[in-house]
């Protein structure tokens, strides 16, 4: 058998890119809509992660018809899932700042 340098390379390249997204989230500001600045990040991230999981299935299987031994597929899902909650978690975040911004804040009473 005969190494797949493309198919390495691409692998680098998408590992290479993860590291990019990383240190650019590093260098974002803490504050503002993290929803705003994040949800479709968060949303791509758990496509890959299913992207990924069929990569390994396809370089690992011994027939095309092999079921998935180690539950990787399974797995992977729980995982794409809790990306997808954790966004919405910042959704919900996010929508409590806005609605804090929008209701006036309470007057005291002079006494």
């Amino acid at each position: 058998m005969e190494k797949d340098e493309a198919a390495a390379e691409l692998a680098r390249q998408a590992s290479e890119a993860l590291a990019g997204l990383l240190e650019h989230e590093r260098t974002q500001p803490p504050d503002g809509d993290r929803f705003d600045r994040c949800s479709e990040t968060l949303d791509e991230l758990a496509r890959a992660l299913m992207t990924i999981v069929e990569v390994v299935d396809h370089c690992t299987a011994s027939s095309p018809v092999e079921e998935d031994p180690d539950g990787l597929t399974e797995k992977a899902r729980d995982l794409a899932t809790a990306i997808v909650r954790r966004r919405n978690s910042l959704l919900a975040e996010s929508a409590a700042a806005r609605l804090n911004v929008l209701r006036p804040a309470p007057v005291p009473h002079a006494g």
